[in-house]
């Protein structure tokens, strides 16, 4: 193997981004003669280009919250890779050993939920692990009564470099729903707040459709970068502390902030309204607290 500069040990010269385990891509070498899997790809999960979106919501915006819906301008410098359905119970089940699921019943393809933060961070951790990668996050525990924080490497701004599986930041959440669309709805506009919508029956499980239930993964009408279910069915983590007013500052790789009393949460879930689904809503919960509205899907930063 050679970085360019220098001869480098013969271990793993030959070796592909499908012998460490990913799809496919392209293995790379550091000066310091350290495999680079950051253009290595998960099989099935989806490519997201990074690049500058809006954030928030126009006043004009039917249906808006105006307290933490700001509209501003937000730059990600890295790509991303996403998995394109909220992680289920069979693959959390997988992972972890065992399945917190509320409804259960629902069956092995249906998203997880009743997840805390910390078990939600827990789970990208081993899929790092299981890939060789770092980890982003330090865990403490087992369970549901694991603790987790960011890995001292990557805390603050610096979790766009962890080279391993993490939970979204709030921007990285949103620029994947909208798929460089800005209307409400990443199908287009919204009309009904409350109860029922036209277009978010289309893409979304929520209170107008999903009679109280989760639903299989991947029934809705996917965006136009291959993601299901981020409108709707179960609410997902996010990465960030949750903070209200985001300002209308232009912004590149926001975190959110060091500390705080809950994370955001995004999507809306079966038991919300159409205005929950639109691109722009958020929302936040206590991350020790599992929610039977409440589950998942990892991320992990691209060059």
């Amino acid at each position: 193997m050679k970085n360019g500069n220098e001869a480098c040990d013969k271990t793993d010269i030959g070796k592909t981004c499908q012998d460490l385990g990913f799809g496919g891509g392209t293995l790379s070498c550091s000066t310091s003669c350290t495999l680079l899997t950051g253009s290595c790809s998960t099989q099935g999960w989806a490519t997201i280009p990074g690049g500058l979106f809006s954030m928030g919501s126009p006043t004009t915006e039917p249906c808006r919250d105006a307290t933490d819906e700001t509209q501003h301008q937000v730059t990600l410098t890295h790509g991303f890779e996403i998995s394109p359905k909220e992680t289920s119970q069979a693959e959390f089940q997988s992972v972890m050993s065992y399945n917190p699921a509320s409804f259960n019943l629902c069956g092995s393809s249906c998203p997880v939920e009743s997840v805390s933060w910390h078990e939600a961070a827990t789970y990208c951790n081993k899929l790092s692990t299981s890939k060789g990668l770092a980890l982003c996050y330090s865990c403490s525990g087992s369970g549901s009564s694991v603790a987790c924080t960011e890995a001292p490497s990557y805390g603050g701004a610096a979790i766009y470099t962890c080279p391993g599986y993490r939970l979204p930041t709030d921007a990285e959440w949103e620029h994947a729903y909208r798929a460089g669309k800005t209307t409400a709805l990443y199908n287009g506009t919204i009309t009904g707040c409350v109860t029922a919508d036209s277009n978010a029956d289309v893409i979304a499980w929520y209170t107008g459709n999903a009679g109280s239930t989760p639903h299989p993964g991947g029934q809705k009408l996917a965006n136009l970068w291959g993601l299901y279910d981020m409108a709707g069915n179960v609410y997902e983590w996010c990465h960030d502390w949750y903070q209200a007013d985001l300002g209308t500052a232009q912004v590149s790789n926001p975190w959110g902030t060091a500390t705080g009393a809950a994370r955001v949460i995004r999507g809306g879930s079966y038991k919300n309204s159409p205005a929950s689904v639109r691109a722009a809503s958020r929302n936040s919960f206590n991350p020790a607290s599992p929610h039977a509205t409440i589950g998942f899907r990892c991320v992990r930063t691209r060059d």
